[in-house]
């Protein structure tokens, strides 16, 4: 049983995250959910559970209800599968469930009946007493001849719109052709309204809304599109008989006719976006046969007299071609183009973690075997050419290892609608999320980490960032307030962005907060970038209450502490009155980094390349020494504190001033620091790998790299490198 409820289990976070981003009239993912739940019935009858089943059942229900548009508010059906989970839950960890679910049911008008079918069948009833209103009952012969009329007129509107897509498939941007089909569907889903034909009704209108974005150039009709709206056409004609053979008093199986699968795929190609193919029409028609070439020349060459005609229009007009090969053409351009459907597998996770791994030993073994001396004192041109190839393949492979765990970060993004819009109840605002550049591909493990702190900054966003409705008009602001969430690559790192529009970080508020937390003092002199750092100190919080959202002073220290941990790095960037932005800058995997490779006596270690601001060596007038404050350098104008590897780790430099070393300025959570180097050995990048159960958690420390000829280069953790300086007794900040 515990197998059982695992299963079911699954199936519901898969339609609770579907539902996150679900939206008034998204037909496409409605018919994902219906799927699942489907599954889940079907998979949850020996559970033998009343309650579960009385609320799967009802949710299913409404679900169909929005479907149809018999209802427009989502809410219900969210409660639904909140509830749906909860009763989950207690039936995996107490065997039982006693709540009371009786609210929720009342929601979502929970029924004994109302499955997909019977709703159907329910339809074919209404639609039915609708003819029998006419046949039997003969109110008066008005109403029966209305029916009447409405039968011819929509045969033969159905009739002009095949013909008319005939036409628009040659110039899809022709708005005249558009709108002579728009306009037959619109007539027959306004009349069928009237007659409470409702299956009728239901499809002719999604076919218009299909259309209706055609025209305001939000799609393009081509030839995947016309193949839909044919689709339509002959269904409806087939509901159209089978009226009018009810009328007359004839059976028809036509009546059973189920829209919801054509509904469901009208959504989807809302959904697409159209990609022009790369193969020409002329070629493709010279590869069926259907003109010569020298018929194509002819053809192109009376294109350059009337340059605003299309190669098809003029084969047709000259007989070259006939219309049936030029449409056939069009649609094989858009096979032979750019939009096709990639195969996938899926695989275990497991194995593609090993894949990886496993991919990262072979660049070490490689690199190791091309820094042999044996090796590399060998002149023979076939080893030295096998060499480079196998250099080649060995990167080509780690690229592709790496990229088969990249994950759009869109699933992150998506899970926040949910959020803002449940936070923007409780607290009274209103907040709209805008996102950006949600195909932006990470490491699957950094998604994983990310979802906390994001959680974190947008909670803060909404609380303290976003204003009420009224104070925001009272400022010349719109009621409704936004956040943006924007994903971007940049020099060979992932850049996010989570931005609101409110009133910006109070700076005034922040210090004095921080002199009253003793985390400065009123002599301080902080950047604008170092106060508003000060707001990841844990316990830090300027809010004047504590809400159900916010308020603790914590929160903000869990996003600095989680972004390290991914070896990345967060900014703020705030302006009064105008709203706030904080950039976290992240590596795109945890398994490999790109760093600098350097030396302190014996010892390689690795400084990764997000951490350095600027490499150099100081002359003697850039040194100097603070009390109490230790060693520094002068750098940009600012003195920066000197770190020693060698006394952090105890062990001895080659380098004993400054000025006959280097520094590297690095730079982690806001603060600055110079770390003195022997030797800079070049910039590489390293495959990461754990220094086990013994030096898990070392300090200053992130793991460790085999390198070329086969030593091991620690990797430093800039975090806990500035910790260790700070609490060291040799040097005090």
């Amino acid at each position: 049983m515990t197998d059982l409820l695992k299963k079911i289990d699954a199936y519901i976070e898969k339609i609770a995250l579907e539902t996150v981003t679900l939206e008034n009239g998204d037909i496409l993912t409605m018919g994902i959910i219906m799927k699942c739940l489907n599954d889940l019935e079907e998979n949850s009858q020996p559970l033998d559970n009343p309650t579960f089943s009385d609320l799967t059942h009802s949710i299913k229900a409404y679900l169909e209800k929005l479907i149809l548009e018999e209802a427009d508010d989502i809410v219900p059906l969210e409660e639904g599968i909140e509830c749906l989970q909860l009763v989950s839950h207690s039936l995996i960890n107490q065997g039982v469930f006693e709540g009371d679910i009786s609210s929720t049911l009342e929601k979502l008008g929970f029924s004994k009946s109302g499955s997909m079918e019977e709703k159907e069948e329910a339809v074919d009833e209404q639609e039915q007493e609708a003819v029998e209103i006419y046949q039997d009952q003969m109110v008066n012969e008005e109403d029966r001849e209305i029916l009447n009329d409405f039968i011819i007129e929509a045969q033969d509107n159905l009739d002009t719109i095949e013909v008319s897509l005939i036409d628009l498939e040659q110039d899809p941007n022709d708005l005249e052709t558009i709108n002579a089909i728009f306009r037959p569907f619109h007539t027959i889903k306004g009349v069928s309204g009237f007659l409470n034909l409702t299956k009728i009704n239901r499809l002719s209108h999604s076919a218009e809304n299909l259309l209706d974005k055609a025209r305001g150039g939000e799609i393009r009709v081509e030839g995947e599109i016309i193949d839909i709206i044919l689709e339509a056409v002959d269904l409806l004609k087939g509901m159209i008989i089978s009226l009018r053979e009810r009328l007359e008093g004839t059976d028809s199986e036509e009546a059973e006719a189920d829209i919801i699968p054509l509904l469901t795929r009208i959504e989807d190609i809302n959904s697409q976006k159209d990609e022009v193919g790369d193969k020409l029409i002329g070629e493709i028609l010279v590869q069926k046969g259907a003109i010569s070439k020298k018929e194509l020349e002819k053809g192109l060459e009376q294109q350059k007299n009337e340059p605003g005609k299309k190669i098809g229009e003029i084969l047709i007009e000259d007989k070259l071609a006939g219309s049936k090969e030029v449409v056939s053409a069009l649609r094989d351009q858009k096979k032979f183009g750019k939009h096709r459907i990639e195969l996938q597998v899926k695989v275990d996770t497991r194995k593609l973690d090993n894949l990886v791994d496993m991919t990262g030993e072979l660049v070490i073994s490689q690199a190791m075997l091309r820094q042999n001396p044996f090796i590399s004192s060998v002149k023979d041109q076939t080893v030295i050419q096998n060499l480079g190839q196998l250099n080649q393949i060995t990167s080509g492979l780690q690229m592709t290892a790496m990229s088969m765990r990249m994950v759009p970060i869109k699933n992150t993004f998506q899970k926040m609608v949910r959020l803002v819009r449940d936070l923007a109840k409780n607290s009274g605002k209103e907040v709209g999320l805008e996102m950006f550049g949600e195909d932006t591909e990470i490491d699957r493990n950094v998604v994983e980490e990310l979802y906390d702190p994001m959680v974190h900054m947008i909670r803060n966003a909404v609380d303290h960032g976003i204003e009420s409705p009224d104070e925001r008009e009272t400022v010349g602001k719109e009621k409704r307030g936004y956040i943006t969430l924007r994903a971007y690559h940049q020099g060979g790192n992932i850049t996010i962005e989570i931005a609101d529009d409110g009133k910006g970080l109070n700076k005034k508020r922040i210090i004095e907060k921080a002199i009253a937390n003793n985390l400065m003092n009123e002599e301080s002199k902080l950047s604008e970038s170092e106060v508003f750092n000060l707001i990841f100190q844990a316990g830090f919080s300027t809010a004047k209450e504590v809400t159900d959202v916010s308020g603790r002073g914590v929160g903000m220290d869990v996003v600095k502490k989680a972004i390290e941990r991914l070896r990345g790095r967060v900014e703020i960037t705030s302006t009064p009155g105008r709203g706030s932005t904080f950039i976290l800058s992240l590596p795109l995997t945890l398994a490999i980094i790109e760093g600098m490779l350097v030396r302190v006596g014996k010892e390689n270690y690795v400084i990764p390349a997000l951490a350095i601001l600027e490499s150099f060596r100081p002359s003697k007038d850039q040194y100097s020494t603070v009390e109490g404050k230790g060693e520094m350098i002068l750098w940009r104008g600012n003195l920066i504190p000197l770190i020693r590897l060698d006394h952090l780790f105890g062990m001895r430099s080659d380098t004993d001033h400054p000025w006959d070393g280097l520094v590297v300025a690095v730079e982690n959570g806001g603060e600055k620091r110079c770390i003195l180097l022997d030797e800079l050995l070049g910039k590489e990048e390293v495959v990461i790998k754990n220094l086990g159960e013994a030096l898990k958690g070392t300090k200053g420390i992130a793991g460790g790299a085999i390198m070329g000829d086969g030593r091991v280069g620690l990797i430093l953790d800039m975090a806990g490198i500035f910790e260790l300086a700070m609490n060291s007794k040799t040097i005090s900040f």
